[in-house]
């Protein structure tokens, strides 16, 4: 099966990556729209290839990747012409179901799903909806794949992916503040990249241990750490996170009004 890509930019570019990575790497085509980034795709890995055009990729395709940015996503579709045997898989967070089915028509198989960079390394999760055999195993592939039941939930699990940036500014702020007091970059960057990593791995291996019981496992009474922590939430909870993921889904939900 041939995987076109309609957008180029760094979602598409970690799938592609995960999916060179696998020993049966698919046939892939990407649209030209980022020269940069097709070019140096398609120079590393003689599976993919650019095409001339949007629609040349859907020309050449069996199943089409939408990774285009949601304020163009109604242009860029609206010029493509769609067969009835595509499958077609959406990655753009605002687009709902019901609209990408029109606008995909007559294309019969519309699929949403929101995988993360870290799929180029094959690790990670990418939630898709509704539930579809053969783009479960694709994403399997690149980490592991959540089935969802509804779009609600769907919108909800794309809202969380909301909070990557600000994982990796939080680490920069601890390390900031490590190189303000005296320690050099790439020391404060190693030691804290691998902390968090080590907490990550500690999370993993705890599956039956809630998020809110490993953070109270982290704290002794009166020390360090629940200093820290009582500095930065309120009765045990992160209330502007909250928020910010609140407005998050609202956008999402009006988006599909």
């Amino acid at each position: 099966m041939t995987l076109g890509f309609v957008g180029t930019g760094t979602i598409a570019a970690a799938m592609i990556e995960g999916l060179c990575a696998t020993p049966s790497a698919p046939p892939i085509i990407v649209s030209p729209r980022n020269a940069d980034i097709a070019n140096d795709l398609a120079a590393r890995f003689a599976n993919v290839r650019i095409a001339a055009s949007n629609q040349a990729v859907l020309d050449d395709s069996d199943m089409v990747l939408l990774a285009v940015r949601p304020q163009i996503a109604a242009e860029v579709l609206g010029d493509l012409r769609f067969r009835p045997d595509h499958k077609v898989v959406s990655l753009i967070a605002t687009v709902s179901l019901d609209y990408l089915r029109g606008a995909v028509a007559p294309a019969a198989q519309a699929i949403r799903a929101v995988p993360l960079p870290a799929v180029a390394l094959r690790h990670g999760p990418t939630a898709i909806y509704p539930p579809d055999p053969e783009i479960r195993t694709l994403f399997d592939t690149l980490g592991t794949a959540v089935v969802l039941d509804n779009e609600g939930e769907f919108d909800t699990f794309t809202t969380t992916t909301a909070v990557m940036a600000s994982y990796f500014a939080f680490a920069g702020t601890v390390t900031g503040w490590m190189e303000r007091n005296g320690i050099a970059a790439d020391t404060a960057r190693a030691f804290i990249g691998q902390m968090l990593s080590g907490l990550a791995g500690t999370a993993a291996a705890a599956p039956d241990r809630s998020f809110a019981a490993l953070a109270d496992e982290h704290q002794t009474r009166g020390g360090l750490n629940e200093q820290v922590f009582r500095a930065i939430s309120q009765d045990g909870q992160m209330v502007d996170l909250d928020r910010a993921l609140d407005g998050v889904l609202a956008r999402l939900r009006a988006a599909h009004a």
